[in-house]
């Protein structure tokens, strides 16, 4: 074997150790107390000047701190984020930082800056933790005390969990000390207490009140955005998402909702809505010396609320815009019908169209995976001219000129006995059939999961079943609703004062408004037929209707159809 020359390589010289010059800075995070976080930065500038000024050749760029953000996500940090520009356009050569746990606890964020500034040439020194990221040896340390520091953070993470947790069960409130309608203070001996803002106190009220009556959310912020009332609390205005969030607060009631966002990852702290992913703590009269509004009311609204929104999916897909949002529904296939505006020469043309022809056009079956499916439905889409020209006819030339004939037959009908078993009957046929729906919607997933059918063919049929239990869910809460009206006293003098309120107003005054308050569903068939159902009567109106001519000459007559 031959001789093999061994040429040392030359000793790698850090910049630290270097005679060039440099632009040197710190960073560091500080405490969010005023006190603590002056006394820590005068004492870590002074640590640092120290190091720096024994070194001729550096230039101080000086510190750069965050205050008292956790050490597991860089994404609200700006200093941070400062630091890091600037070292990329050149301006810092160097890092220093105490400890690795300053800097970052989070392994993946702490690496992926590391390596983002060594490309650049520009290193960070851990000074505690004697590590320096232009060594080569630095990612395997750095990842040693990193991970370290990670689960260190991890464990403080599942006992402040822990700890929030308990107090809320004690009643301790968390989140934002200050709301529309009140101030959360505290007294001498730290306890807290919600403090009604008088002013504001009033429009929540006003809100509940409107809503009960049968606004909807999207007037009701038109209403409050007219009358000019103020809102400091709302940056953006009065709008109807505003209206919902009112609506939805448990605090005015006197009640108490913990724990509805969440925090899945403690790395990254990102917050999200909490639906049922994680604990939360409901308090029924926590401070009902406080509240603002009656129990009564408060159920109220939260019926309204729930039978206006089923649940989350059908939420999102409609509007509270417009005054029949959410309240029509195909007669043929179960759907709600959605909105279809156009603008056309002659002005602009509004209709109303089942969702499922909007979405798959008309009824046919389709072959997917070896399967045929039904997509689609027959139903014609209908001028809301037509709906609202029907509602102003039954009211001024059905219920105004009967109106004696109109309170009998919601006298007799709510002192009726035999209804009350009939409708209960009703009730259990219907929660059978959602049972039924949902095992067969729980066997359809089970089906996915084993690729017994194909993901397309799923969405389908699971579209189908979700039409099925809106409709279902729909009937469901109008006949518990009428079940509760059967039951109740007060509900025969409620809706004749409803009728009487109708009775007496000016023909001007029979609106979109008045529409969105009485119109509890309308069910739209083929044949240009259609039944509305209205809030103070008991049973549904079924209408057909001709149509003829265009604009000025545009005609409508209806015909009430028996039952």
């Amino acid at each position: 074997m031959k001789d093999v020359e061994v040429r040392t390589a030359k000793p790698k010289i850090l910049k630290c150790d270097s005679n060039e010059k440099l632009n040197v800075c710190a960073y560091c995070r500080v405490s969010t107390d005023a006190d603590d976080q002056r006394n820590s930065l005068e004492a870590q500038e002074r640590f640092f000047d120290n190091i720096f000024s024994k070194h001729p050749n550096w230039n101080s760029v000086g510190i750069f701190a965050d205050e008292g953000i956790s050490g597991t996500s860089t994404e609200k940090r700006d200093q941070l984020k400062n630091m890091i520009i600037q070292a990329k356009s050149g301006k810092i050569d160097l890092i220093y930082t105490k400890e690795v746990s300053r800097f970052a606890r989070n392994v993946q964020d702490l690496l992926n800056i590391v390596d983002a500034l060594r490309k650049i040439n520009v290193y960070v020194i851990f000074l505690t933790d004697e590590i320096n990221t232009e060594c080569d040896n630095y990612r395997e340390k750095l990842s040693q005390v990193a991970t370290n520091a990670e689960n260190e953070s991890l464990k403080t993470s599942r006992r402040v969990k822990w700890g929030q947790a308990e107090s809320m069960k004690q009643g301790v409130v968390f989140g934002r000390k200050e709301m529309f309608g009140y101030n959360i203070v505290k007294d001498e001996n730290g306890n807290q207490h919600f403090e009604i803002i008088d002013e504001e106190a009033k429009v929540v009220k006003k809100v509940f009140e409107l809503f009960a009556e049968g606004y909807g959310t999207y007037r009701i912020s038109n209403k409050l955005q007219e009358s000019g009332i103020e809102t400091k609390r709302y940056k953006n205005g009065w709008s109807n998402t505003v209206i919902l969030r009112i609506l939805r607060n448990e605090k005015y009631v006197g009640d108490l909702l913990q724990g509805k966002t969440y925090t899945p990852d403690p790395l990254s702290h990102k917050k999200k809505y909490n639906k049922q992913n994680s604990n939360m703590y409901y308090i029924r009269d926590h401070h009902p010396e406080s509240a603002i509004i009656s129990r009564e009311l408060w159920d109220k609204v939260q019926m309204i609320l729930q039978e206006k929104s089923p649940d989350e999916k059908r939420k999102a897909k409609h509007s509270n815009r417009y005054w029949c949002s959410g309240k029509i529904y195909c007669g043929n296939c179960g759907s709600r019908f959605v909105s279809r505006v156009k603008k056309q020469k002659s002005g602009t043309y509004k209709s109303w169209i089942c969702y499922e022809h909007n979405q798959r056009g008309t009824e046919k079956e389709v072959l997917i995976g070896g399967e045929k499916v039904k997509a689609g439905c027959n139903s014609k889409p209908i001028n809301e001219k037509i709906l609202k020209q029907a509602l102003y006819d039954i009211i001024t030339q059905v219920i105004i000129p009967n109106k004696e004939k109109v309170k009998k037959v919601i006298k007799n009908e709510i002192s009726k006995p035999n209804n009350r078993t009939d409708i209960k009957k009703k009730i259990n046929q219907n929660n059978n059939k959602i049972s039924k729906i949902k095992s067969d919607y729980a066997k359809l997933t089970i089906r996915l999961n084993n690729a017994e059918i194909t993901e397309i063919a799923y969405r389908l049929t699971s579209d189908e079943y979700e039409k099925q239990l809106s409709e279902l869910e729909l009937t469901l809460s109008y006949l518990c609703e009428k079940e509760r009206n059967l039951l109740s006293e007060n509900n025969s003098v409620e809706s004749l004062k409803k009728l009487d309120e109708i009775l007496s107003l000016s023909n001007e005054k029979i609106n979109e408004e008045l529409y969105e308050r009485i119109v509890k569903k309308i069910i739209v068939y083929n044949d240009k037929i259609f039944e509305i159902y209205l809030s103070f009567l008991p049973r549904p109106i079924k209408l057909s209707y001709e149509a003829c001519g265009k604009l000025n000459t545009y005609n409508i007559n209806f015909t009430i159809m028996a039952d």
